[in-house]
């Protein structure tokens, strides 16, 4: 879609508003694909997730004076699970100012995708052209070095590879003016059907634009980890990494665009909180769950407030683009001995990782719940065993269930966010 101006997308209690002066009057931004080439196979399966590539077509009028700017993010990847509960890595992240004489009069838009049912590989790339480009962040199974790393990024070595073995490193951006590395998927303990964790997803790199004008940006960070029996993690944001869990009852929010997301630690399986999200820069971070049982008869009679998800908002314009999101809180599940009541964590809002789901203990009634979703390029939330996941914002990664919830799993789809492409520039 072409935008003439600002979009300024507010939600929640926070908001955003003005303009950002400069010499740039048009922004395009590029993601998705186009869903009458998707192919459903059915039983829950897509076989392919359809056309991804665009043509870009230069404006006659364009600014000859002002240069392109492209931002290039991979998808995410998705996470492991069943043999190994690792988050999936954030994609990376290419930045390139372009002569407009530099431009062929037209350009192919390439959007990278994660892989539609692997949990052990990476998605396609994402690319403008032949001027740059960035990879897909590894699933959370797969520990192979991005391709073109680390000379790409102006490394000496891959910092990610010695980091737990590197399972789900982040993608590398590759041959723009600034290349950025996505954040490393959360660790897991174990994966299995009693005692599993999830690691959480790393997020994408931040857009070197808006409030990080100038700068030579930064990686994304790393998801939270699930690291003994049960225990979710939280999502990254593009300015902190996700939190670990306090303890087996109690799940963490996401990481904000403007700080952590914490836990609680009130200690009763009938009388469990989920921890906030991290505040955003426009807007603050989800409430965490908070349900509490009567103990005294077989009656589950449960009073409690639900997990929320991140406030705040974002700004998209041709002269900046500001990410300003709350992380997701925390959610979770409390119970009597017959019964059950559960709240799914919250999502992330813009550049915010989504909240963790605990599961005490091995017991089934535990199950059922969600961990968030992150926002874009924000890693989702991840569970104990048998906790749904939700599919992250543009290049974020994904977060992972202790047991069954990778794509073709019983409780949801860990799949990795689809790429992600802005140009900004200026025509008479």
């Amino acid at each position: 879609m072409t935008i003439t101006s600002s979009i300024l997308l507010t939600s929640g209690g926070g908001g955003t508003s003005g303009t950002i002066t400069g010499p740039r009057n048009k922004i395009e931004v590029y993601t998705g694909t186009l869903p009458e080439t998707c192919e459903y196979t059915g039983g829950g399966d897509w076989s392919t997730w359809g056309a991804t590539t665009f043509t870009w077509t230069k404006p006659s009028a364009m600014k000859a004076d002002v240069p392109l700017i492209v931002h290039v993010w991979g998808p995410g990847g998705n996470s492991g699970c069943n043999s190994n509960g690792f988050g999936g890595g954030g994609g990376g992240y290419a930045y390139k100012k372009i002569p407009v004489a530099s431009l062929n009069s037209t350009e192919t838009i390439t959007i990278g995708v994660p892989h539609w049912s692997t949990k052990n590989s990476r998605g396609s790339d994402s690319s403008f052209g032949s001027h740059c480009s960035a990879t897909g962040g590894n699933d959370g199974a797969n520990t192979s070095n991005p391709s073109g790393n680390p000379n790409a990024t102006g490394e000496n070595s891959n910092p990610q590879t010695s980091v737990d073995s590197g399972y789900g490193q982040g993608g590398i951006g590759v041959g723009g003016d600034i290349n950025r590395r996505g954040g490393q998927g959360g660790y897991s303990h174990s994966a299995n059907p009693s005692s599993g964790s999830g690691g959480a997803g790393g997020s994408a790199p931040r857009p070197i634009s808006g409030v990080y004008e100038g700068t030579a940006g930064r990686d994304g960070f790393r998801g939270g980890s699930g690291h003994t029996s049960y225990y979710g993690s939280s999502g990254a944001s593009i300015c902190y990494p996700g939190s670990n869990g306090p303890n087996t009852w109690h799940s963490t929010g996401g990481a904000g665009t403007a700080g952590w997301g914490i836990g609680s630690r009130w200690n009763q399986d009938y009388r469990t909180r989920g921890g906030h999200g991290g505040a955003g820069l426009f807007g603050a971070g989800g409430r965490g769950y908070s349900l509490v049982g009567w103990t005294h008869d077989d009656n589950l009679k449960p009073g409690g407030q639900a997990a929320k998800s991140g406030h705040g908002g974002a700004i998209w314009d041709p002269n900046g683009i500001t990410l300003g999101g709350g992380g997701g809180g925390g959610g979770g599940a409390t119970r009597a001995s017959s019964g059950q009541c559960c709240s799914a964590a919250g999502n992330g809002g813009p550049g915010a990782g989504g909240g963790s789901y605990n599961v005490y203990d091995s017991s089934s009634t535990t199950r059922g719940g969600n961990a968030g979703g992150g926002g874009v390029l924000g890693g989702s939330g991840a569970g104990g065993q048998y906790v749904g996941t939700c599919m992250p914002g543009c290049a974020g990664g994904a977060g992972a269930s202790g047991w069954d919830a990778e794509p073709y799993g019983s409780r949801g789809h860990s799949v990795g966010g689809f790429g992600l492409i802005v140009l900004q520039y200026a025509v008479e």
